[in-house]
């Protein structure tokens, strides 16, 4: 079995969003790749083994006003989403856009 974490981003809208695939041997590598992905504010995260989705972490961060008339980012806040869950379509859109067919 193979294990790859994909990472998607959107860039906004005058750039194509990034697609990364990083292989990983060991749960290790899981943590690593999974660490360093939330640590750049990648908006989605996945976990795959072969070619199915067991799981992925979806920034659900929303901008807060800064009380000066703009707004702030803040930092990272992951919710982890499971296939079967509540929100099934919306796992699977996400699992696709890692998949890079989004």
């Amino acid at each position: 079995m193979k294990t790859t974490v994909r990472t998607y981003k959107d860039n906004g809208p005058y750039w194509e969003p990034t697609v990364m695939v990083y292989q990983a041997a060991s749960l290790k590598d899981v943590l690593f790749h999974t660490r360093l992905a939330m640590e750049d504010l990648e908006h989605v995260i996945s976990v795959w083994h072969d070619d199915q989705c067991v799981g992925l972490w979806e920034d659900d961060s929303e901008p807060e006003p800064d009380g000066e008339g703009g707004w702030d980012m803040p930092r990272g806040y992951y919710v982890l989403r499971r296939p079967g869950g509540p929100m099934a379509g919306h796992f699977n859109a996400l699992a696709n856009q890692c998949k890079g067919k989004g």
